[in-house]
């Protein structure tokens, strides 16, 4: 009698089956996918928050400018800046530029990701009626009862939406 108990409990001991095992794996390389993908585009994000900083740094010396001239400036001199685009740069931006005003960070430094090489995101001023500022960055509509201050209208980013920050959209 104990023989067969223990060829009883030899045939319910027998472990995974091959497919078994296959559908495991094949669950785990499916979340591994989603989850390098969505690394990825929180790596991008990262990196276009970096853009927007250094734009930020170029927005208080448009505002000085419009608040002791009354007009923007025309380009990164007039505001005070150095002349040259590529002086403000990081490992995810090659450059930030002024044009009449408005801030244009193009992405490209040393680290940054193959996607956002060679693209823009804008950021423009608008005069309120109590003669603030506010700003306008990528695809975000243009504020109520504001005009545009300088010259240059406000350029569409050439980053793909998923990537902007949500006050970008």
């Amino acid at each position: 009698m104990a023989d067969a108990d223990f060829n009883k409990l030899q045939t319910n001991n027998r472990g995974f089956t091959l497919i078994e095992l296959m559908i495991v794996i094949a669950i785990i390389g499916i979340l591994a996918s989603l989850a390098v993908s969505a690394y990825q585009t929180y790596t991008v994000r990262a990196q276009i928050a970096e853009g927007l900083s250094m734009a930020a740094g170029a927005k208080v010396p448009i505002v000085d400018a419009y608040t002791n001239s009354g007009t923007a400036p025309a380009d990164r001199t007039a505001a005070g800046m150095s002349p040259n685009p590529t002086d403000t740069s990081g490992s995810y931006v090659s450059q930030v530029a002024i044009a009449n005003g408005r801030v244009d960070v193009t992405f490209g430094g040393p680290l940054a990701h193959q996607t956002i090489i060679g693209q823009t995101v804008s950021v423009t001023p608008y005069e309120t009626t109590g003669n603030t500022v506010i700003w306008r960055c990528g695809n975000a509509s243009m504020p109520a009862g504001v005009l545009l201050q300088g010259g240059a209208p406000h350029l569409a980013p050439t980053v793909e939406l998923r990537y902007l920050p949500s006050a970008c959209r």
